[in-house]
């Protein structure tokens, strides 16, 4: 009996225990279901606060998206007024596809021909008397520079005056004696002993005259002296011009003793005139003999003197690793001058068909190359990529098509004017 008491009072025990523990899982799950849905619910209300936001910032950003491109399309495009256009000189022209020459670009110099520099010096040694033309004259060839006195000379004009007075008087003994030989009058070894004499006469006459033409008198000289000036015989000597061309120095004055070491003058002809320049190693076997080169100075920017090589050096300089040439120009107005430097174009084939625009209607702009193209009233930046130069034109690769109208001249303006708007210089419009 006792036993099934304590079984009974255990079994309660039991049960009480059991209902406690279940009641505290469900209170357990209910709170934490309660926790659930408030986190679920602040969940939810932070998505749509953050669902809300971004689309306020999508509409902003899609807002000043739309700002910007509208920026884009119409910051860099100039609109002119009035005579502006008169007022800054603007010129345009049409972007068209033609040929366009491939060439090397070296720097070169004027130089004069060598086959066109005389430098006058005495034959022999004498003093000044008289000079007629000075530095900066031009003369032809022939004229009358300056006469020398020398008594060499004077002593040489005398023996040939006496060997042509000789020879005068053999020929006639020789004609005489000619005519009595055919007659019969006298014998045959008279006739033959005035025939040696004339000839010895001849060889002294012929000897004297050489003396004096290798001192660079004329026989038509010494024969008809010139008139002009006192000093026309005796031991004057008369030196001439051997070519035409400009007086370029003189070391002549009067009374000046000179010998055959002096320079008394450099005549130089400058109409046709060499250019000297040299090619780097890599690119000697683009050029030959008879190649067709450009040449431009400094001081006519926009002419071109066509030249062509006629010369290329045989010995490589160590130091620059270029080769020499020399190329001949015809130089009829003497614009080029000795000395002047020259961008030298060495035209080494052809590209057909190839969109090209002059080199002066490309500008740069922060490391970019521009051009200004006419759209309806107003003028719009280009950024072009630019291909192979020759000396007048440029090949465009991109940014531009064949028939858009671009500036020329004044485009240095537009560029000014594009600046004080402030556009992003990265900006513009390309094809």
């Amino acid at each position: 009996m006792r036993i099934l008491k304590i079984l009974v009072v255990l079994l309660v025990a039991l049960y009480w225990s059991l209902m406690c523990s279940s009641k505290t899982q469900q209170g357990q799950a209910d709170h934490d279901h309660q926790h659930e849905e408030i986190v679920d619910d602040n969940h939810s209300e932070e998505e749509g606060a953050h669902e809300e936001e971004s689309g306020e910032i999508d509409q902003d950003h899609d807002s000043k998206s739309g700002s910007a491109d509208h920026n884009h399309e119409t910051a860099d495009i100039i609109t002119v007024e009035g005579d502006w256009e008169k007022l800054i000189g603007l010129e345009t022209m049409v972007a068209k596809q033609m040929s366009i020459e491939l060439i090397i670009s070296v720097p070169g110099q004027i130089v004069p021909n060598q086959d066109q520099i005389a430098i006058v010096s005495p034959f022999i040694e004498s003093s000044v008397n008289c000079a007629f033309v000075n530095v900066g004259d031009r003369v032809k060839k022939g004229d009358l520079l300056l006469c020398l006195s020398s008594p060499e000379v004077g002593i040489l004009r005398a023996d040939y005056d006496k060997a042509k007075a000789e020879l005068e008087i053999k020929k006639q003994n020789y004609e005489r004696k000619k005519k009595l030989f055919e007659e019969n009058i006298i014998p045959s070894k008279s006739f033959q002993e005035v025939e040696l004499e004339k000839k010895v006469a001849e060889v002294n006459y012929n000897y004297a005259l050489k003396k004096l033409i290798a001192l660079g008198i004329k026989k038509d000289e010494l024969d008809n002296p010139p008139t002009g000036h006192s000093e026309a015989v005796g031991s004057t000597v008369h030196v001439y011009a051997p070519i035409s061309g400009v007086i370029t120095h003189r070391n002549a004055s009067i009374g000046q003793k000179v010998d055959l070491s002096s320079k008394m003058f450099e005549i130089i002809n400058l109409e046709n005139v060499w250019l000297e320049a040299d090619v780097f190693e890599k690119d000697l076997t683009k050029i030959k003999i008879g190649q067709k080169v450009k040449v431009k100075v400094s001081a006519y920017p926009d002419e071109n003197f066509i030249g062509k090589i006629f010369f290329i050096g045989n010995t490589l300089n160590q130091e620059t690793k270029t080769i020499k040439f020399l190329v001949k120009i015809q130089n009829k107005s003497e614009k080029l001058k000795p000395g002047m430097f020259a961008n030298t174009n060495i035209v080494i084939g052809e590209k057909e068909n190839t969109l090209v625009v002059p080199k002066n209607a490309i500008l740069e702009d922060e490391n970019l190359k521009i051009v200004f193209v006419k759209e309806g009233e107003g003028y719009h930046r280009h950024v072009i990529t630019p291909g192979i130069e020759s000396d007048e034109y440029v090949e465009i690769s991109s940014g531009l098509e064949p028939g858009d109208v671009i500036v020329t001249k004044g485009n240095y303006q537009l560029k000014s004017k594009l600046k004080m708007t402030g556009v992003d210089p990265h900006a513009g419009h390309v094809h």
